[in-house]
């Protein structure tokens, strides 16, 4: 007896430890990706960590193993472009194929949550081809000459679909039981609605995962969102009041991409539109096409913009000025998000947002989109 005893309690703890893992072995096969220098990263909101490298073989196989601080968002990074992938200390099987860009082809084994973390982002993939659909429709009517209300029915169609993302995105958190997958959807909730209920999520996630690095950057970004928003609420009356139209712009000076200082002064002699935006807001996004109609007509008649971007990372700023094609000089910011300081000057509480300033520098319009801002420019400037 006491020998089977013995025998149970042996099985007992190697099944213990089977079931308990302190490392993790990712490998696979990426096909097309061969005899080429592989970089594993761990992948945070703030910033990419390089963890590991490997070199795949002649056919694409590849493999990295060893012990990882915490589960996360994790990618593997090869000549130009990278993979992503949920893990943790575990083994996962991940094949893909280097060419195909949209994912459709990722096969993933002997990890449940690396699968569920590879549907939310083919979720997504699929999700911003169609609202990108919505912005090409949108840019090449506008070009055309279309008349308002076809463009106003194309942008109700991508707020709507905007809308149906967000309604999903907050269904498939629900149905999650990975907290790491449900933050990554999280971080598309992009209202401030959504704030408590992204607080309420992080509190209950918090219990088991009380050092997430997701976590507390999460709760960081919305300390500065709340904080933003009690400045410019604070302010937002004496700014607003001051900022009428007939009144004087005030003058401010930011930095463009190059690091040089612009200032809104230097501009003087020209009509303005002082435009407030950033890569992250699709609205403005959609309003970019009208403002570039704008200035490439009226831009021999005496007429600039300048654009200051609430962007708070530099690169995602300079990407969507060349993807929109604002060809206009003036881009300036402090990349400081909703604490810009220009912005907090013109009582900026929603982007898209601008202001229409005549060579004075005397404010003569705000918020002027579409038709209206070109049937004003054609009043002042003819």
């Amino acid at each position: 007896m006491r020998k089977l005893l013995f025998f149970f309690a042996i099985i007992s703890f190697l099944s213990a430890c089977s079931l308990k893992s302190d490392s993790f072995n990712l490998s696979g096969q990426i096909e097309g990706l061969n005899n080429q220098e592989m970089i594993l990263q761990f992948v945070s909101f703030k910033e990419i960590v390089d963890i590991d490298t490997t070199t795949s073989d002649e056919l694409g196989k590849y493999e990295f193993e060893g012990k990882l601080s915490e589960p996360g968002f994790y990618r593997i990074a090869a000549n130009g472009k990278y993979w992503m992938i949920r893990l943790e200390n575990e083994k996962v099987v991940y094949n893909a194929k280097f060419d195909d860009d949209e994912l459709k082809e990722v096969v993933i084994d002997k990890s449940e949550k690396a699968k569920a973390f590879q549907d939310v982002l083919n979720f997504f993939i699929a999700k911003q081809k169609e609202l990108n659909a919505f912005g090409q429709q949108y840019q090449t009517l506008q070009f055309s000459g279309a008349s308002l209300e076809d463009l106003k029915a194309v942008e109700d169609q991508y707020m709507a679909a905007q809308k149906a993302m967000t309604d999903e995105v907050k269904t498939r958190i629900e149905a999650s039981t990975d907290p790491i997958t449900s933050i990554y959807l999280m971080s598309a909730l992009q209202s401030n609605e959504d704030i408590a209920y992204i607080k309420s999520k992080l509190d209950a996630y918090s219990v088991d995962m009380p050092n997430s690095t997701y976590i507390i950057e999460m709760r960081e970004n919305i300390a500065q969102v709340e904080a933003a928003q009690a400045q410019q609420a604070a302010q937002a009356p004496e700014a607003s009041s001051s900022l009428t139209v007939g009144s004087e712009a005030p003058d401010f000076t930011q930095k463009t991409p190059q690091g040089t200082d612009l200032s809104l002064a230097s501009l003087k002699g020209k009509v303005v539109l002082l435009d407030f935006w950033a890569s992250w807001c699709k609205p403005c996004r959609m309003e970019n096409p009208n403002v570039v109609a704008a200035y490439e007509k009226y831009k021999s008649k005496g007429f600039t913009v300048l654009s200051v971007s609430l962007d708070k990372e530099r690169d995602a700023w300079i990407a969507a000025i060349a993807q929109d094609k604002l060809t206009w000089p003036n881009h300036v910011s402090d990349l400081q998000f909703w604490n810009n300081a220009a912005a907090q000057m013109y009582g900026v509480q929603s982007i898209p947002a601008a202001f229409l300033i005549d060579a004075n520098g005397i404010i003569i319009g705000k918020d002027l989109r579409g038709d209206a801002l070109e049937a004003k420019l054609k009043e002042v400037i003819g």
